[in-house]
C-alpha cells in the first residue's frame, strides 16, 4: 500500500466530498476531458447547463464573458463577487442549495499553480483545498508562506479573483501553542489563517440515496441532497473514479474515520447548504485608503448570524407579532462591528420574502465609539449615516425609504444618544450619583410619533456596548429602542450587566436571552485575542509611593478617610513619583521590543489626578531621561488628556491611534469598546469592579506584531476583584452553554499564571546555559557560529521569553529570577533579538539556495540580498583589521544595491553571476585568504556593472520597455548566435510599433489575455511577412508570443509598463 499524501489525506478528502454530494471530474481523462476555459479554469460545459437551467431565457455566453471581464480587474476580485451575489441573472442559487451543480477535480493546474482539490459550483472553481501528510517536515506554516507568495503574484490575479476560500488541512487537531497544525480556513487574498470549531457539533453529512425512511421532519435536508437533476452517477462510481485517476486500488486509501479533522473541516465548511450561506453572506471587503483587504468572517460570528437566523424564523414565521430580541456575548476584540455588517445582509434578505424594507441603527453611547463604528460600516461598503440632532432624528425615524443616499448602497443610521441626554459630568469616586432620572432631549412620545404608519418598514436596532448606559427607568436609551414596538433588538456586549450585581439593568432583563455566546478563553485559543500579564511595580517604586503617602497622610489634616485619600492621590508630589515609574517603565518596554508604536493608558484615580499627571507630564520626563541617558536615543513621549466625550477629543483620540499621541490619561473614558492593537500597556491606578474591570482590561487584549501578552500595571491590587468578577461570568457562561468541558479553568486562563511564567524564566535561562548573553560582542560570535535552525529557533524562542517577561525579571521575589537581572538589561536583549533576526533570514537564505530541488532551479535574488545583510551587520570575522573589514563591507553593499536594482531576477547572465556570489558569500573570510576573495567580489561587481550598461543599452533601444528588453534577452539566450541580436531586434521593434498603436488605441486590451494573445500573434505574422530575411526566427513563434505576453502583463499589473 502506498503510503504518502495522496492516500492519507488527498483521496480520503475526495471520498467524503463525494459523500457531501460532490461530483468528480478527472483531471487526465482522455475520454472525458473537461471542457475548461483556460483563462480562468471555469467548466464552460457545467456552467453553461447550470446556468440556463436557472436562467432559461438568458446568453450564457453573455454572462461568462461579463464575469472574466470583471475578473481582470485589480480589486482582489470585489466586483465578479458583487455580480456574483448581485446581478440580474441568477448565476448560483444560494437559497435554495439543491439546484446548484456541485463538483471537484484533483491537482487541477493553472499557469504555475496545482491546487490539491478544487471544488466547483456550477462550473465554478470557488473553493480550494490544500492537504499536508501529519507532521510532515513543512506542513501548514509552507502552505501560508505559499498561499501568500501565489496571491502577491500578479499573473495569478484571476485565480485569486474567482476563488473566494482556501481550506488547509494537515488531518491534526488544533494545537494553540503550535500555529502550524490543524485545520485552518481563509478567503483568498488573506494571509490570516483561522482555525474553524463546528459549534453544532452534527453530523450533516448526506444520507445515503436509497435512504427512504421517514424524512418528512427533514425537509431541508432533503432539499440539499436531491440530487437526480444532476449527477446521475452513484456515490460507488464517484469513489471509484476519484481511485482511478491516482491509479490506487479501494485498499491502498486506509479507512478514515468520518470525524477525522480535515473531514470535520469539510463537512462543516462544505456541505451544500452551509457553503452557500458562507459565500453570501460571510465575505467582505474593507477599503483602506486606496486598497481592498478581503476578509471572511470568523466562525463566532457565523454561528452567531446562524442564530440570529433561527430566532428570526422562529419570530416572524409563526407569530409575526413577537418581534426578536436578545443578546450576543461576544469577548472584547472578537469582531462585533464586522458581525453587525455581516447581519445587516441577513437580516435584509430575511425580510426580504415577507415584503418588508429593512432600516438599520447601530446605537452607541459615545462619540469614539461612533466615529469608530462609521469608520468599520464605511471601510465595508456601507452607506453610514449619523443622527444630528433631535429634528435629524425624528426626520430618519420617520422616513419610510430604506435608502437616502443616492447611490442605492445598503445603509446604515449610527445615534450617539449622548446627543439627546443633558450632558453628566464624570464624577469622582466618592461622588454620590444623582437617583433622579436624567433630563432628555427628545422624549418616548416624540419618538413614538416619529416611527408610527410605516408597515412594510422593519427597524432594526442594534445597539452596541449594551452593558452600559441602558436604564429602564426612563433614559433616552429605553425611549428609542422602546419606540417600535415591532423592532428587532439585538444587543452586543462583551461584558453584560449580571443581575447580582446590576439589579433591575442586567442586561438579559432589558434586552432577552443570549443568541450566542463566545468567551475570552475561546477568543485566546483562536488567537483573536491575547493572554493578559499582570505586573506589579517595582518594590523600590512602591516603597517610594508609600512613603511620600505617609509623608502626605501625616500633614493633611482632614478627617474623612476617603477625601483624605483622593487628595492624596491628586497631590503633586505623589503624581509626580507615580509619572515617574510609567514614564521610565513605557520607554523601557518599547526599546526592548524595539517597537516605538507600542502605546499606553493610564487609568486615573479621579479626573483631577488625570489633568495634573497631564499638565507635569513633560517636566517628568526630562528629569527621567536626564537620570536615565540610555533612553535618550528613543523618541520622546506625547501624552494626552482625555476626559469628556466631547467634539473636541475626537482629534485627541484620533492622534492616539493614528498619529503621535503615545499615552493617554482617562477616567471613564475610553474603557469600553475602545480597539487600539497596539495599545499594549495599562496603568491601572484606581479600584475597578465587575463588568467594568472587565472592559479595561480588555482595552490591551488585542493581537499585535506577534506579541504573546498585553500588560497590566497594577498600583492599586485588582486581582481581588477580578477573581470575584470571573467566578460571576462563569456562572452565566454556564447556564448559556450547558457544556461538557471546564469552562471555568479556561477563563481563568485570561491572566498568564506567575508561576508558570516564572517557570518558563527559568526553562528560557537553563536553555541559554551555554550562551554568554550578558556580553554582547561574545554573544553575536556565538550567534554567527550557529548552523542549525533548530538551536536557532531554541535560542531566539529563550530570547523572546525574557524580553515579554522583562517586568516580571525586575519584580520576581525568586532568587534563581532575580540572579538574571543583574546579567542582562534591556539593551542587551534589544541588540541580541535583533541579531538573531537577522541571522534566521540569513539560514533560511542558506536553505533556500543550498538545498534547491534541482540544478536549473533559480536563486532568488532576495535570499541573495539577505545574506549581503547579514554579512553587512556583522563585519565578518574578528581576526580581520579594520580597514579590510571596511573595503569588504563597502563591496557588500556595493553588491547588494546593485541585485536590488536589476528588473529581470530570472536573466540567464544575472543568476550564473548569482550563483557565483552565493558560493563566494558562504566561503570563511580570514587574513590569509583577503585578497583573492576581495578579488572575486571585485570581479561579481564588474559583471554586475557590465550587465546593468548592457540592459541600459537595450533599454534605450526598446523605449524603455522591459517587456521587450526581456523578450529580447530570453530569445537571445534560447538561440545562442552571435549575430542574431541584430535580428532579434528588429522584429521586436516591428512588433513594438504594431501592438503599441493599438494599446494607445484601447488600454483595455492588457486586461484580455485572448484578445491580447491574439493581437500579439497577428502582428507576429505581420513582422515576419514584412521581413522574410528573418525566417529563422519564425521557428520560434510560440516561444516570442508567449513570452512577450507575459511580460507586458506582468509589468502593466506591477504598473511598470513604459517606467
Amino acid at each position: 500500500m502506498p503510503y504518502n499524501e495522496i492516500t492519507r489525506v488527498q483521496v480520503p478528502a475526495l471520498m467524503h466530498l463525494a459523500k457531501l454530494g460532490y461530483d468528480f471530474i478527472p483531471t487526465n481523462s482522455k475520454e472525458n476531458k473537461p471542457n475548461l476555459d483556460t483563462a480562468t479554469n471555469i467548466l464552460i460545459d457545467s456552467f453553461t447547463k447550470s446556468f440556463e437551467r436557472l436562467n432559461p431565457t438568458k446568453n450564457a455566453k453573455d454572462v461568462l464573458a461579463e464575469m472574466k471581464k470583471r475578473l481582470n480587474y485589480d480589486d482582489l476580485g470585489k466586483s465578479f463577487y458583487e455580480y456574483l451575489l448581485k446581478s440580474e441573472h441568477q448565476i448560483i442559487d444560494f437559497d435554495n442549495p439543491s439546484n446548484n451543480l456541485y463538483e471537484m477535480m484533483a491537482e487541477l493546474p493553472y499557469k504555475s499553480l496545482r491546487t490539491d482539490i478544487t471544488l466547483f459550483i456550477n462550473g465554478l472553481p470557488l473553493v480550494n483545498i490544500e492537504v499536508k501528510q501529519p507532521y510532515a517536515k513543512k506542513g501548514i506554516k509552507e502552505e501560508r508562506d505559499r498561499h501568500i507568495q501565489r496571491y502577491e503574484n500578479p499573473e495569478n490575479k484571476i485565480f485569486y479573483n474567482l476563488a473566494q476560500i482556501w481550506l488547509f488541512s494537515d488531518n491534526l487537531p488544533y494545537d494553540e501553542n503550535n500555529p502550524d497544525q490543524g485545520v485552518f480556513y481563509s478567503a483568498s487574498y488573506s494571509p490570516i489563517f483561522q482555525r474553524f470549531v463546528e459549534a453544532d457539533r452534527l453530523d450533516i453529512t448526506p444520507p445515503p440515496e436509497n435512504d427512504q425512511n421517514d424524512q418528512n421532519d427533514q425537509n431541508d435536508q432533503n432539499d440539499q441532497n436531491d440530487q437526480n437533476h444532476q449527477n446521475h452517477r452513484s456515490l460507488e462510481e464517484i469513489q471509484k473514479s476519484v481511485l482511478n485517476e491516482f491509479n490506487l486500488k479501494n485498499t491502498d486509501c486506509p479507512k478514515s474515520p468520518k470525524d477525522t479533522p480535515t473531514n470535520s473541516l469539510l463537512t462543516s465548511f462544505c456541505s451544500q447548504k452551509r457553503l452557500c450561506f458562507i459565500l453570501k453572506y460571510g465575505i467582505s471587503f474593507l477599503k483602506e485608503k486606496s486598497e481592498f483587504k478581503k476578509h471572511i468572517w470568523r466562525y463566532a460570528q457565523m454561528f452567531a448570524s446562524l442564530n440570529v437566523l433561527k430566532e428570526l424564523q422562529k419570530h416572524y414565521e409563526t407569530n409575526p407579532k413577537d418581534p426578536l430580541k436578545g443578546i450576543i456575548w461576544h469577548t472584547q476584540g472578537s469582531g462585533k462591528t464586522a458581525l453587525t455588517y455581516h447581519l445587516t445582509k441577513l437580516i435584509r434578505d430575511f425580510f426580504s420574502p415577507l415584503n418588508k424594507k429593512t432600516k438599520f441603527y447601530f446605537i452607541v453611547d459615545r462619540l469614539d465609539l461612533l466615529e469608530q463604528a462609521k469608520n468599520e460600516f464605511s471601510k465595508r461598503g456601507l452607506c453610514v449615516h449619523e443622527a444630528e440632532n433631535k429634528e435629524d432624528l425624528s426626520q430618519k425615524l420617520k422616513n419610510s425609504s430604506v435608502f437616502e443616499g443616492p447611490q442605492g448602497n445598503d445603509e446604515i443610521i449610527v445615534v450617539n444618544i449622548q446627543k439627546f441626554k443633558a450632558p453628566n459630568e464624570e464624577k469622582a469616586p466618592n461622588e454620590v450619583l444623582s437617583n433622579s432620572t436624567p433630563k432628555e432631549i427628545i422624549s418616548k412620545t416624540e419618538l413614538q410619533e416619529a416611527t408610527k404608519d410605516n408597515h412594510d418598514l422593519q427597524r432594526v436596532f442594534i445597539i452596541d456596548e449594551a452593558h452600559r448606559s441602558y436604564d429602564p427607568k426612563g433614559c433616552f436609551y429605553a425611549n428609542l429602542i422602546e419606540c417600535d414596538k415591532t423592532a428587532v433588538k439585538i444587543a452586543l456586549t462583551g461584558t453584560p450587566l449580571l443581575e447580582d450585581n446590576a439589579q433591575d439593568k442586567a442586561t438579559k432583563n432589558t434586552f432577552g436571552n443570549y443568541l450566542h455566546t463566545y468567551s475570552y478563553a475561546e477568543s485566546i485559543k483562536d488567537r483573536h485575542t491575547l493572554k493578559l500579564q499582570l505586573e506589579i511595580i517595582e518594590k523600590s517604586y512602591k516603597e517610594k509611593l508609600q512613603a511620600i503617602y505617609r509623608l502626605l497622610q501625616e500633614s493633611i489634616t482632614i478627617e474623612d478617610i476617603e477625601v483624605k485619600k483622593e487628595t492624596i492621590f491628586n497631590h503633586e508630589r505623589y503624581i509626580k513619583e507615580m509619572l515617574y515609574y510609567i514614564i521610565r517603565d513605557l520607554l523601557f518596554f518599547r526599546r526592548v521590543n524595539n517597537d516605538e508604536n507600542l502605546k499606553a493608558m493610564v487609568i486615573c484615580f479621579s479626573s483631577a489626578q488625570a489633568k495634573l499627571a497631564n499638565s507635569l507630564f513633560n517636566e517628568v520626563q526630562e528629569r527621567v531621561l536626564q537620570e536615565n541617558p540610555n533612553l535618550k536615543i528613543l523618541n520622546k513621549l506625547q501624552s494626552s488628556l482625555i476626559l469628556h466625550d466631547e467634539q473636541e477629543v475626537k482629534e485627541k483620540i484620533y492622534s492616539f491611534k493614528h498619529e503621535d499621541t503615545d499615552i493617554v490619561f482617562v477616567f471613564n473614558m475610553l474603557l469600553t469598546g475602545f480597539d487600539l492593537p497596539n495599545l499594549k500597556r495599562l496603568y491601572i491606578h484606581r479600584e475597578l469592579k465587575d463588568h467594568n474591570l472587565l472592559q479595561a482590561l480588555a482595552r490591551v487584549n488585542r493581537s499585535y506584531n506577534n506579541m504573546s501578552f498585553g500588560y497590566l500595571i497594577d498600583f492599586v491590587g485588582i486581582k481581588e476583584n477580578y477573581d470575584k468578577t470571573t467566578d460571576d461570568y462563569l456562572k452565566e457562561l454556564n447556564q448559556f452553554n450547558q457544556s461538557d468541558f471546564n469552562i471555568k479553568d479556561n477563563l481563568k486562563d485570561m491572566f498568564a499564571d506567575r508561576k508558570t511564567l516564572e517557570k518558563d524564566i527559568k526553562n528560557a535561562y537553563d536553555d541559554l546555559f551555554n550562551y554568554p548573553i550578558d556580553d554582547v560582542e561574545d554573544m553575536t560570535s556565538a550567534i554567527v557560529s550557529i548552523s542549525k535552525m533548530n538551536e536557532l529557533l531554541k535560542v531566539s524562542h529563550a530570547i523572546n521569553t525574557l524580553k515579554e517577561r522583562y517586568n516580571l525579571i525586575r519584580t520576581s521575589s525568586d532568587e534563581k529570577i532575580l540572579s538574571l537581572k543583574e546579567k542582562i538589561d534591556i539593551e542587551k536583549i534589544s541588540k541580541i533579538s535583533s541579531m538573531l533576526s537577522k541571522k534566521a533570514k540569513q539560514l533560511h537564505a542558506l536553505k533556500n539556495i543550498n538545498e534547491s530541488k534541482n540544478p536549473n532551479d533559480l536563486i532568488v535574488l532576495e535570499d541573495l540580498i539577505a545574506l549581503l545583510d547579514f554579512k553587512i551587520e556583522f563585519k565578518e570575522s574578528k581576526e580581520l583589521r579594520f580597514k579590510e573589514k571596511e573595503e569588504i563591507s563597502a563591496k557588500y553593499k556595493q553588491a547588494k544595491e546593485m541585485l536590488e536594482k536589476i528588473p529581470d531576477k530570472q536573466d540567464k547572465e544575472v543568476q550564473k553571476i548569482s550563483k557565483e556570489l552565493s558560493k563566494l558569500l558562504q566561503e570563511p573570510l580570514t587574513n590569509h585568504n583577503f585578497d583573492g576573495i576581495s578579488h572575486s567580489y571585485s570581479a561579481i561587481i564588474s559583471q554586475l556593472k557590465q550587465h546593468k550598461e548592457q540592459t541600459t543599452n537595450l533599454l534605450n533601444k526598446y523605449n524603455n520597455d522591459r517587456a521587450y528588453v526581456i523578450t529580447h534577452k530570453r530569445l537571445h539566450n534560447r538561440l545562442m548566435e552571435e549575430n542574431i541580436s541584430k535580428g532579434i531586434f528588429t522584429l521586436l521593434n516591428a512588433l513594438k510599433k504594431a501592438l503599441d498603436e493599438r494599446i494607445s488605441k484601447r488600454q483595455e486590451i492588457l486586461n484580455e489575455e485572448t484578445t491580447l494573445k491574439t493581437a500579439i500573434k497577428v502582428e507576429l505574422r505581420d513582422a515576419f511577412k514584412e521581413n522574410p530575411s528573418l525566417k529563422d526566427l519564425q521557428k520560434e513563434e510560440k516561444f516570442i508570443a508567449q513570452t512577450l505576453f507575459n511580460e507586458l502583463t506582468q509589468n502593466h499589473h506591477q504598473g511598470n509598463l513604459n517606467a
